[in-house]
């Protein structure tokens, strides 16, 4: 036992562990705060080394009650002084994230705090946090090891530069936040971090010449369906798995009228059941349906129908004739499947469905694109590039209409559309070749000099005279012939 003379006791007990149970139990006082201290551990050397810890900061001038016991409320100064990141980022998910953020993004928020910041700064009070000691955090990173899905342990992948990134933009947004709430004093030190440099990789997308021709391939009705509503309706593979019958609208009087339509109202997204849990308690999980599990095992996850991304994500969507025979095929596809084995079909009356009538998943459509890529030799991609596809021909093909491309895509900033989803597309930068060529170079001298070092037959000098006389021509000539090449 440690015992001090009657001025110190005021300011300082420590006992000898005390066995409670299982655990080794200290008690101790600590300036600035009134009540008896008591900490709990698993053996009684962790307990011992407690009690030479706190002799060591009390000798020091240093020793600070536990952080949890800490009201801000009540005792401000003295929180500014203890609070350590763990407890701002607990705060930082409790009362902002609960309030502000979708299950996804409160899911995978979760998984950074847990598995890349409380391990290494946790313990750190955020008073101590400075631009240079996060930079050296960041770093530090990169050289440890990532924390693998279930099911991919075996990669051992150390953690990305686009994680640390994610983490970076956790811990900015949780030290905004600390600073809101007068946790902190000054300013926000993650807003001049340099971040480790790194090269995105760019999305590979396909072109308009290389989607048909992948429709055309295409021979499984369901991932052609999928195609059909990514690349018609710039559809999310989650709000096209969430698609029910009651939000497809394509009677004939539509259809005669080109007003047939579909509404986005919903995804299909497997959650977390300690988020979802959470978000419930705040009255947000906004769940419309929960399906049922069908695995014998527990599972931490459960599969929803939910309200989609964002606001601007609910959204009306006019269809291609090509996408409503699709659909239409679906449905009686479907009928005939329900008319043929009775109650076994388990129907959700969703649109993309098993031959039973329960739901795919995002992989089990990722892999089904895989595999057709790979049989059919095309080039690479993943099933969200559809989606970037289909915003690049439309932004085509309507003359660059951003504000009716940005309605079918449902984002809220029209720069998201030319920002993010704009891939420009080789077949189009030709065509403006050809018509600065038609259009500008062709009455200049310079064209004339260019024109006659090239080879050409009889048929093409004639036709070099025909644009030089009139002019007005060559933009639908080049255009028709940009229509027949892309038909061959």
């Amino acid at each position: 036992m440690v015992r001090m003379n009657q001025s110190s006791k005021e300011h300082l007990i420590v006992m000898k562990p005390i066995k409670h149970g299982n655990k080794f139990r200290i008690t101790y006082r600590c300036p600035s705060y009134p009540d008896l201290i008591h900490e709990s551990f698993d053996s009684e050397e962790e307990a011992n080394l407690r009690i030479s810890q706190i002799l060591l900061e009390k000798k020091r001038g240093t020793l600070l009650p536990p952080p949890a016991l800490v009201d801000a409320d009540a005792q401000p100064e003295l929180a500014r002084e203890i609070m350590t990141v763990a407890q701002l980022m607990e705060e930082y998910v409790n009362l902002y994230g609960l309030n502000h953020w979708s299950e996804s993004t409160l899911s995978s928020t979760m998984h950074r705090i847990t598995h890349y910041i409380n391990p290494y700064i946790g313990t750190l009070p955020i008073k101590s946090l400075t631009t240079h000691r996060l930079e050296r955090f960041y770093r530090k990173l990169l050289r440890e090891p990532a924390v693998c899905t279930k099911g991919k342990e075996h990669l051992r992948t150390t953690i990305s530069p686009s994680v640390v990134e994610k983490v970076h933009g956790t811990i900015r947004s949780a030290l905004n936040q600390a600073i809101r709430w007068d946790y902190l004093k000054g300013s926000n030190p993650a807003m001049t971090v340099e971040l480790p440099k790194y090269k995105k990789e760019k999305r590979a997308v396909w072109d308009d010449a290389e989607a048909r021709y992948a429709l055309e391939l295409c021979d499984d009705p369901i991932l052609k369906l999928c195609m059909l509503l990514a690349l018609g309706c710039s559809m999310r593979i989650g709000e096209i798995l969430g698609l029910t019958w009651d939000c497809v609208h394509i009677t004939s009087q539509l259809m005669q009228t080109d007003s047939a339509y579909l509404c986005v109202e919903k995804e299909l997204r497997r959650c977390t059941n300690a988020s979802l849990e959470k978000l419930r308690e705040q009255g947000r999980d906004d769940v419309f349906f929960t399906f049922p599990l069908w695995k014998k095992t527990p599972s931490t996850t459960t599969l929803v129908l939910k309200t989609p991304k964002t606001e601007s994500s609910v959204r009306t969507i006019y269809l291609p004739p090509t996408v409503i025979h699709a659909l239409r095929q679906a449905w009686e596809h479907q009928a005939a499947l329900k008319q043929e084995i009775g109650t076994v079909y388990q129907d959700f009356n969703l649109v993309i469905a098993r031959d039973n009538g329960r739901p795919f998943e995002e992989h089990n459509i990722s892999q089904k694109l895989k595999a057709f890529i790979q049989a059919n030799h095309l080039r690479p991609v993943v099933f969200h590039s559809l989606r970037h596809s289909s915003t690049s021909v439309k932004l085509k093909i309507s003359g660059g209409d951003i504000k009716a491309v940005q309605g079918d895509i449902g984002h809220a900033q029209a720069n998201m559309v030319t920002d993010v989803y704009s891939h420009i597309m080789d077949s189009s930068r030709k065509h403006l070749a050809q018509q600065m060529e038609a259009q500008f170079f062709l009455t200049s001298p310079e064209s004339k000099k260019a024109a006659a070092q090239l080879p050409m037959d009889s048929s093409t000098k004639q036709l070099i005279q025909l644009l030089k006389s009139s002019p007005e021509i060559a933009d639908p000539l080049l255009q028709m012939s940009h229509i027949l090449k892309g038909n061959k």
